[in-house]
């Protein structure tokens, strides 16, 4: 069974070792819905100006559950401020909250 808690620490440990605040930079983490390999799949996007977009993975979920997930992202909303960017989800709603997923 995946700990919500302790994946979310995870997550945030290498993000946090990938993070430093700089001018005309951009940060985001992406996660992505691989539907194929069935799991979610994080990473971290850095942008910065006139640089190529860099995307580093942070972490694999391997499961298709959107309930463990909607509670890892809870944790890991609590840990970090930065934006969440959700890639092939469709038309998808959170089992727990009802919010749509974007």
């Amino acid at each position: 069974m995946i700990d919500p808690k302790q994946e979310a620490d995870l997550i945030y440990r290498r993000l946090s070792a990938l993070f430093t605040a700089q001018w005309h930079c951009q940060y985001r983490i992406d996660v992505v819905n691989d539907h194929y390999g069935q799991t979610f799949n994080f990473f971290m996007d850095i942008k910065r100006q006139h640089h190529r977009e860099r995307s580093i993975p942070l972490h694999t979920l391997r499961t298709t559950d959107l309930v463990t997930l909607e509670r890892v992202i809870t944790e890991l909303r609590q840990q970090t401020q930065l934006s969440l960017n959700f890639v092939s989800f469709g038309r998808t709603r959170w089992p727990l909250s009802q919010r749509w997923i974007h």
